[in-house]
This record gives C-alpha cells, sequence and structure tokens, in this order.
C-alpha cells in the first residue's frame, strides 16, 4: 500500500507538472509533434541548400545558374518533388524572379496559403553560410514562441540561431578577430543582445556547412 500511495503521488505531481508547462498532456504532446514536423521541414531546406552551395548555385550576382532565392533553387530541382512543385507553383501562375518563401506543406502550406510555417532562404553576404529564415504564422502562431524555444534548444550544438531577426536581413557581417576559427568566419556576427525571444521567427546558421558549401559572388 505504501508503494502504490507513492506511486499516484509521483504521477500526480508529474501530470501537475505538464498542466502547469504545458497546458496538458495533449498540448505537450501536440507541441512535440509539432517540433518534429518543423525539424523535417528544415531539413528538407537544408539538404537542398548544401547540395545547391556545394555546386557553387546560391550566388548574390546576376548569373542565370545562380540565386539568392528559393525560386532559382526549386526551378534546379535542389529540394524534395512536392516542394520544388510548391515554391515555382507548377501549372499555375508564374513567380516572380524574385520570389522566396516555401509553405511548410507539414502545416497546411501550398501555392497561395502560407498555412502555419513559412520558410526563407538568407544569401545576402558572400563566404557566410546559407540561412534558413522560419517564421511561425497561421496555425502555429500561438504556439511560435514555445516552437522556437525548443528549436533553438535541439539545435544549439549543431548550428547558430539568430532568434533576433524578424525577417530576411539585407546584409550580415561575417565573424572577424584573432580569435575566430574557420568555422566562425562562416556565420554572421551575432548581435550583442538577443531579443524578440519568442515571437516564432529566428534564422538557422548550420554548422556543417564546409568551406566550400557558402554563399558567393557569382
Amino acid at each position: 500500500m505504501p508503494q502504490l500511495i507513492a506511486m499516484v503521488i509521483v504521477v500526480v505531481g508529474a501530470m501537475i507538472y505538464m498542466f502547469q508547462t504545458f497546458g496538458g498532456t495533449g498540448d505537450k504532446i501536440e507541441g512535440i509533434a509539432q517540433k518534429t514536423s518543423v525539424v523535417t521541414e528544415v531539413n528538407n531546406i537544408k539538404n537542398g541548400l548544401k547540395l545547391a552551395a556545394k555546386s557553387g548555385n546560391i550566388g548574390i550576382g546576376t548569373s542565370a545558374d545562380t540565386t539568392k532565392t528559393l525560386l532559382g533553387l526549386a526551378t534546379l530541382a535542389y529540394f524534395p518533388e512536392q516542394v520544388n512543385s510548391q515554391i515555382t507553383n507548377e501549372g499555375g501562375t508564374a513567380r516572380a524572379a524574385t520570389y522566396n518563401e516555401y509553405h511548410a506543406i507539414s502545416f497546411g502550406g501550398n501555392e497561395t496559403d502560407v498555412g502555419g510555417m513559412k520558410v526563407q532562404l538568407v544569401a545576402v553576404k558572400e563566404g557566410i553560410v546559407p540561412g534558413i529564415y522560419v517564421e511561425f504564422t497561421g496555425s502555429l502562431a500561438s504556439n511560435g514562441g514555445f516552437l522556437e524555444t525548443q528549436i533553438a534548444n535541439d539545435l544549439k550544438d549543431i548550428a547558430y540561431i539568430d532568434r533576433s531577426a524578424t525577417a530576411v536581413p539585407t546584409t550580415l557581417t561575417a565573424r572577424t578577430g584573432t580569435t575566430a576559427t574557420a568555422l566562425d568566419k562562416r556565420l554572421p556576427t551575432e548581435p550583442t543582445t538577443q531579443t524578440n525571444l519568442n515571437d516564432g521567427k529566428f534564422i538557422i546558421y548550420f554548422n556543417d556547412f564546409g568551406s566550400d558549401e557558402v554563399v558567393i559572388v557569382d
């Protein structure tokens, strides 16, 4: 009997913690599922960017075979078929040359509806790895702060995450200094103080992009 009582106390305590922290077990499970889908969507874009950068196809110049937008890369079929089709709006109205948005299919995104998650390419500075701007909206807006924090915690050892970002930047500054490593020099400088930490908007710069997988001037 004492063991049973102790077990009940532990279970009840855990349930109270989850309700206080996540609004209930259901919310926690949903949040974890959403986070998993977010990471999957980000990785789909990341894998395409690595291939494109390796081939010298992420540039900030004017050459026809390089681009700083997702449209150019989707046209070259660097992403999964559904992603390429959505970005290029195959069979529909042609995208403008500057189009740079992917509306995550996992969260209801399509050619005309952003759904719950918007992704954009950040390629504005030569020598810096391409970044992935993420913005939670629509169905994910109310949970955006939680998801941002969870993604930042999960990826902190393999990526630099700029949580201050509220849009795709127009310019970036590379890290410098005598203590800057080769990896440091492929990443943008960090803001002195991170702001907007729970607005559901951030940029991911992955550490595993090599010296030949950066933005170029074509």
